[in-house]
């Protein structure tokens, strides 16, 4: 009450010194000002932590961003590079994985298929050498080969190492052994097995949330300027130019900054899903989903037979990939496109050069009545946009056509632009930081 007393005289006495008679500010209007002096520390802690985390870390954001742009296009530039290996003969009967497989092996006793993979018209048989990144490209319309070579070991090779793998994918150009080896942080739980190259990948998607959410609350300009947040004051400056381009630029992109770090986040950290399962009703998938028990006696099926089996759980897909028993695993695997009962599932990897499906499964190499759904049709909603839609649509558009992927591309590039833009800003206020304390030294050394 004292306090509120002497503000008011105070009010009285300046009326008196001024002759003007407005009457004191009501303390609903003076409100939001006390709310914005509260609010003023923590928004200068997220301009400092969005400030230097970017100047720090992101550059590593930038080359894996700009990479994933550039691979946007990797499927046309894949067949414009590789079109002798990838063309093949459109036939309503092709030849067969059992027959692609044993072609290659005709031609290269020392090659051992381990999978064959069906894509456009063309069988692509993989061996048990990781480290060539060697595949055999089969005609599945006449069953001639039409070469082999490793799809992986040139300039594509090297961006989706850096991109996807984080350079730990062998046969890939640019692999690095050291950056494959388990991280530090490989024995905890929440990162169990994650790699040095993972860690990478994980942290850059961890950097993209926090730059991108921490942006747009210091972009939030109120509801009624709110059209202020969309302005670019050209004409005025270079730093009035840029630090308005920064701004819509990053509120613009967003969106599809937040769907990268967070399916970025989920290939890379375990946790990561099953917190997602957790938060919007999801059903966790099993640690040995992907695995099997196999019987492992009596005699061995013939693949045509557990091919048989495996169309048998999905009568409306087509067996698009085949993984062959080997040391230590003695089943085969079977990747499918299932078309659904009315054919209405579509294909999200459509416009990917060497893969296609929906479904996985394991079939024992010794009974073919023990079959394991590996990946069935998503049991609720979330599921679905995790397990199906997160790799191939959100992240890497190749559920879409080469126009829609453009989407994609510009996207891509936002942090490039939003780094030089912000190097922009921040190089101003560095110098004109100088010139103030130059200023302020020259003024003493005269005084």
């Amino acid at each position: 009450m004292a306090g509120a007393a002497s503000h008011l005289d105070s009010v009285r006495d300046d009326t008196v010194r001024t002759g003007e008679t407005s009457a004191p500010p009501s303390p609903r209007k003076r409100r939001p000002a006390r709310k914005r002096n509260t609010r003023k520390p923590v928004r200068k802690v997220l301009v400092l932590t969005h400030r230097w985390s970017a100047l720090v870390l992101g550059l590593v954001l930038v080359i894996v961003c700009t990479s994933g742009a550039a691979l946007v296009y990797a499927p046309e530039m894949m067949r414009a590079l590789n079109g002798n290996l990838l063309h093949g003969t459109h036939s309503p009967q092709p030849v067969g994985f059992e027959t692609a497989e044993h072609s290659v092996q005709s031609a290269d006793p020392r090659f051992h298929p381990t999978q064959v993979s069906l894509k456009n018209d063309v069988y692509i048989v993989t061996g048990d050498q990781p480290a060539s990144g060697e595949q055999y490209f089969v005609d599945a319309g006449t069953g001639k080969i039409n070469g082999h070579a490793n799809l992986y070991g040139g300039v594509i090779g090297f961006l989706v190492n850096l991109h996807d793998c984080g350079l730990t994918c062998q046969g890939y150009a640019g692999y690095q052994p050291w950056l494959a080896r388990p991280s530090v942080i490989a024995h905890v739980p929440w990162f169990a097995g994650m790699t040095w190259g993972a860690v990478i990948l994980g942290g850059t998607g961890l950097l993209l949330l926090g730059l991108a959410v921490g942006g747009a609350i210091i972009w939030w300009p109120g509801r009624k300027r709110l059209r202020h947040g969309f302005r670019v004051r050209f004409g005025r400056g270079r730093f009035a130019r840029d630090y308005d381009l920064h701004n819509v630029i990053g509120i613009i992109a967003t969106p599809a900054l937040l769907v990268w770090a967070l399916t970025g986040m989920n290939f890379e950290i375990p946790q990561v899903s099953k917190l997602w399962y957790s938060a919007t009703g999801g059903r966790a998938v099993a640690d040995d989903a992907y695995t099997m028990t196999a019987s492992g006696t009596g005699p061995e099926i013939a693949l045509p037979t557990a091919a048989a089996a495996a169309r048998a759980h999905f009568p409306n897909s087509e067996i698009t990939a085949v993984g062959l028993p080997a040391a230590g695993q003695a089943y085969y695997t079977f990747t499918l496109f299932d078309h659904g009962a009315n054919g209405s599932n579509a294909d999200l990897w459509k416009y990917y050069p060497t893969y296609s499906g929906n479904r996985y499964l394991g079939v024992d190499e010794h009974d073919a009545s023990n079959v394991k759904v590996m990946t069935g049709p998503p049991k609720t909603l979330s599921n679905k946009i995790i397990n199906d839609l997160a790799q191939p649509t959100l992240h890497y558009g190749v559920s879409v056509n080469p126009w829609w992927r453009a989407v994609w591309f510009v996207f891509g590039l936002t942090p490039l632009a939003l780094m030089v833009t912000g190097m922009s800003t921040w190089l101003v206020r560095r110098r004109t930081s100088r010139n103030k304390k130059a200023r302020v030294r020259s003024a003493a050394s005269t005084s």
